[in-house]
């Protein structure tokens, strides 16, 4: 078995940990990173486009904190979420140290945080507490994956030690400190220890491992079409690889069991509408279909959340996840799908972009004709209920109702914006069979506002530290609610590990 030495030992390649690997280097400390890929970067770090900064300015840190904390109820820890909060005025001067400048800065008046969706579209109006950095991209790749490349290089330049294919087994304690990790590559199966004075798990979150998806999500993972009972579908790349490593170590070695959860995007499962491969590659338009604010029902056919909700992700994820089967449907006739054609559609997340749909029919049995099973098209009402499974009785009952809404332009159900109110009267009838998703599952490690790993005692773990997925969960309570993962939760904790376990590992010089 071979041995190496450093400082701080991390594990993980996204922006948590290659952020935390630059700013200990930066302090002065030695640096080794593994990562079980051949390659750097998150399952989730290689995608976002732009990322949040709050002002270092009390007035705008004051307000973040508040909506943030009101968002989840006051159940999120505090001290992470201030801690988060007040490192986030160092991403953009160290995703300009990488050389990269960004496409653009999105400055919001402090008066409008909280007031209007997050990063404009398709996050809950409490994400809406910054300034947006978007990032450049080349090509069709996203700007965070070029963060990544740029971030590992830099890791290399400055004397700190990548070793892909290697994963950590077993964390070693010595006396009541973290002193360590056994490891191996992945790929020859050679053994290792990795003797630190500090490390970091920076391992993302665990969706790729259904047991662990099941047993504290509740959901059923089975495949993107949602086969043999299964009820989640994640939109994150294949090959992610995230199997909930660094969590289990963190339990292993003594460390508590922080709020996990699954959110971000609910989905129509199937072939045919996203990419195999990444879900925002859309091959029709059925994915801006789902943005619209139209019906939505469960499989009783009884409405359950104001649709207006249909473009906060969040909102929609947890709805849907609370309904019987953990499925909902959204249910328009042929007069909306020709109001989509001929007028537009009021809503377009901006990945999904669409103004005016093209044959929503047509494009409704392409899809249905590729053996999707979660997409329903049907002359009747009748028949829409034995296509889908929704109770007949329940749904006609409801659409009773919600075309009297329609006709008075008053929603006494669910208060919906009479915008929205379109009755569901001709045939054919459209459905989708829409089921929990989002980017990841995410949390799994509770610490403090230092990112370091606590104990079923509440006390922190020496020499254990945590950033990014793996412990967001505790940014939004426990149970998380209205969860994600964050580039910006990424980025302020990769610094705050950074700082505080180069720091410690200089207290033993």
């Amino acid at each position: 078995m071979k041995t190496l030495n450093t400082d701080v030992l991390i594990m993980g390649s996204g922006l948590a940990g290659l952020t935390a690997a630059n700013t200990a280097l930066d302090a002065g400390a030695e640096v080794i990173v593994v990562e079980k890929r051949p390659f750097q970067g998150g399952g989730v770090s290689n995608t976002p486009m732009q990322t949040l900064v709050v002002r270092d300015d009390p007035a705008y840190q004051n307000r973040a904190f508040k909506i943030h904390m009101d968002y989840t109820n006051w159940n999120a820890n505090p001290h992470v979420v201030r801690s988060w909060l007040k490192n986030t005025v160092r991403i953009p001067a160290f995703v300009r140290s990488l050389g990269i400048e960004f496409l653009n800065i999105k400055y919001n008046p402090l008066e409008e945080l909280g007031t209007t969706r997050g990063y404009e579209v398709g996050f809950p109006n409490a994400f809406h507490i910054g300034d947006y950095y978007r990032l450049k991209w080349i090509g069709k790749g996203h700007g965070a994956a070029i963060i990544c490349k740029k971030a590992a290089d830099r890791i290399r330049e400055k004397g700190g030690r990548i070793l892909f294919h290697t994963t950590l087994t077993k964390l070693i304690k010595t006396e009541d400190r973290i002193t360590g990790a056994f490891g191996k590559d992945v790929r020859t199966g050679e053994e290792m220890e990795i003797r630190a004075k500090a490390v970091v798990i920076a391992t993302g979150g665990f969706n790729d491992n259904k047991e662990m998806v099941e047993k504290y999500c509740g959901l059923h993972l089975t495949n993107k079409n949602c086969d043999d009972g299964g009820n989640v579908v994640f939109n994150h790349f294949t090959g992610s690889r995230l199997t909930g490593d660094g969590q289990r170590l963190v339990w292993e070695a003594g460390g508590a069991k922080g709020a996990m959860g699954c959110n971000g995007h609910a989905m129509v499962p199937g072939p045919g509408i996203v990419g195999d491969h990444c879900a925002w590659v859309v091959y029709n338009e059925l994915r801006t279909m789902q943005e619209q604010a139209y019906l939505w029902v469960n499989k009783y056919g009884q409405r359950f959340i104001c649709e207006e909700q249909s473009d906060n992700h969040m909102a929609m994820v947890t709805a849907v996840n609370n309904q019987p089967g953990k499925c909902g449907y959204m249910i328009f006739d042929q007069d909306t799908a020709e109001h989509m054609e001929k007028e537009g559609v009021e809503r377009a997340y901006f990945i999904f972009e669409g103004n005016r749909l093209h044959n929503v029919k047509k494009q409704f049995e392409e899809v249905i004709a590729k053996g999707n099973k979660h997409v329903f098209l049907a002359d009747t009402l009748e028949e829409l209920c034995e296509m889908s499974g929704i109770e007949y009785e329940g749904l006609k009952d409801q659409i009773d109702r919600y075309n009297g809404y329609c006709e008075k332009r008053y929603d006494e159900e669910l208060a919906k914006d009479p915008l929205y109110l379109r009755p569901v009267k001709r045939g054919p009838f459209y459905a989708f069979r829409v089921f929990p998703g989002g980017y990841h599952a995410f949390g799994g490690i509770k610490i403090n506002g230092k990112c370091q790993v606590l104990n079923e005692e509440q006390r922190a773990i020496k020499g254990l530290y945590s950033g990014g997925d793996c412990c967001a969960g505790e940014v939004f309570g426990n149970p998380p609610i209205g969860g994600i993962g964050w580039s910006t939760l990424s980025f302020a904790q990769g610094f705050i590990c950074g700082d505080e376990a180069a720091a410690y590992a200089k207290s033993f010089e």
